[in-house]
């Protein structure tokens, strides 16, 4: 039997594009507020390692502030890539975001309005809405999508946190019975899973989130536990995430947790080019061999 070609998958994260080339990012950082995105990642979408994969992931926070114009930047720039129809994305807290005071007492409204800007995003490339939706790009992958967004701020406070609900991980489990026999199974979401305590974090050379700000960007405890029981159960080998900006790679109870870098944020500025960089999974043979790597290349 001849070897089957290995299956390759560029999982990237946290763009933040913006309505505009020049326009600054929401967030900013130590010095002055980022910006240059949506160039940079015109130019990462069409580099040699994504248009090497069979398949491009993205992990949430396409647009900076939910707005319909980032959007169609992602998905104009996908499109001259000749990406879109290998291209999946799960919406991150930006993309349902509030970064403004909201009246309290009327959530179900704010939820509403929150998840329509990031349904029409999505809306805008053709992606799956319903979640947890399921992508099967290969006989030896399968792709379960969640949408873990808080869905409904009431402030710029609670904008980062998550949320997966019940009726979410339940579908999930009947999901992943369902394709109990495809050999990688890989569960995808923004939040991370997982944020290691501050002594761990040092351990491991991360930045330390304090307790108050573990709390305000992941997703409640129980519902965390459910999905790493699920995850278990079914012997999903790969929980990617993003919403924290920073490569990791680590195995919690069994389950390997991985996180993505802020893709279009510069990690170098060199004379003559810029460095980015994005995970990337191989599934080799059988599906039996799974290689992660954090790509690191220049543009």
């Amino acid at each position: 039997m001849p070897e089957q070609k290995p299956f390759k998958i560029a999982h990237l994260s946290d763009l933040h594009l913006t309505r505009t080339d020049g326009a600054r990012r929401s967030e900013p950082n130590l010095f002055s507020a980022l910006k240059g995105m949506n160039e940079a990642f015109r130019k990462i979408v069409v580099s040699k390692p994504i248009q090497n994969s069979d398949l491009v992931l993205v992990t949430g926070d396409v647009s900076d502030r939910g707005d319909i114009e980032s959007w169609q930047v992602f998905w104009e720039a996908i499109d001259k890539a000749g990406l879109t129809d290998r291209t999946l994305v799960v919406p991150g807290n930006h993309d349902v975001c509030c970064l403004g005071a909201r009246l309290p007492g009327n959530s179900k409204s704010y939820r509403e309005s929150d998840l329509h800007k990031a349904v029409n995003g999505l809306k805008l490339g053709k992606q799956q809405t319903k979640f947890p939706w399921v992508c099967h790009p290969d006989p030896r992958v399968v792709i379960f999508g969640l949408n873990s967004n808080n869905l409904g701020n009431l402030n710029v406070a609670t904008n980062a946190m998550g949320k997966v609900n019940y009726y979410q991980l339940s579908s999930l489990a009947s999901k992943l019975h369902k394709y109990r026999d495809v050999p990688v199974k890989i569960v995808a979401l923004h939040h991370s899973p997982n944020i290691p305590g501050e002594e761990t974090a040092r351990k491991r050379g991360q930045k330390p989130y304090s307790k108050l700000e573990r709390l305000g960007h992941q997703i409640p405890e129980g519902e965390r536990q459910a999905l790493h029981l699920l995850c278990i159960t079914h012997r999903v080998r790969l929980l990617l995430h993003g919403h924290l900006h920073m490569a990791e790679d680590r195995r919690i109870g069994g389950v390997r947790v991985i996180g993505a870098p802020a893709t279009t944020e510069l990690i170098s500025r060199a004379k003559t080019n810029q460095e980015f960089q994005f995970h990337s999974y191989i599934i080799h043979g059988s599906g039996k061999k799974v290689i992660s790597k954090t790509t690191t290349f220049p543009i």
